[in-house]
């Protein structure tokens, strides 16, 4: 059966995003152009601007897409906690997981680049406050959640998500494993409450 317009535009746009996220995985987004992503995905130099108005476009759609799948890559490894682990526990090796794959090394670099492109900075600031939005109505959701006031609990996941966000980054260039080792368990310390000090 023949493919609609919409469809084969839907096909075209998954394309090059993936190329867009592979790219800037491979060679950073300094080195990611209109030509070699869509050379990547496989089609004609101007197919990308038969889609989006400007460079500046695409990249917020590759943000949107990357935020999609960290949101979906986190809810799936949430569900997956065996109910044998505690589910702080199992959330932070989650997140720490997310942050560290390489999805996000595409919104580590167009972070870094927007700090002197104006342009890529207006265009990611809606998508990082959607993306923040998201995040903390996820966290909302999670279990034990309901311990923190909701001002603290924006708080506790802004805190943890820098955390793991700065440690992904610093982690690429210099390793240090006796860190990430006693990263986790110094943070369950510190979120779980003390129930002894709480009886004083």
């Amino acid at each position: 059966m023949a493919r609609t317009q919409q469809e084969r535009r839907e096909e075209t746009v998954s394309r090059l995003l993936d190329a867009s996220i592979a790219t800037i995985i491979d060679v950073g987004y300094a080195r990611a152009s209109a030509a070699v992503i869509t050379g990547r995905a496989g089609l004609s130099g101007g197919a990308l601007f038969r889609h989006f108005d400007t460079m500046g476009d695409f990249m917020a759609a590759t943000a949107h897409e990357v935020m999609r799948r960290q949101l979906d890559a986190f809810a799936k490894q949430v569900a997956e906690i065996p109910p044998s682990r505690p589910a702080l526990e199992g959330v932070l090796y989650a997140m720490r997981d997310i942050t560290g794959n390489d999805t996000n090394v595409v919104m580590y670099e167009l972070l870094i680049a927007a700090r002197t492109d104006e342009k890529l900075r207006g265009t990611l600031q809606d998508v990082l406050t959607e993306y923040s939005t998201r995040i903390f109505d996820t966290a909302r959701a999670l279990p034990s959640a309901d311990q923190y006031p909701e001002g603290t609990l924006a708080a506790v996941v802004a805190l943890l998500t820098n955390a793991f966000d700065g440690a992904a980054i610093v982690r690429t260039v210099l390793p240090q494993p006796e860190i990430e080792e006693g990263r986790i368990p110094l943070l369950l310390a510190m979120l779980t409450p003390n129930e002894s000090r709480a009886d004083d």
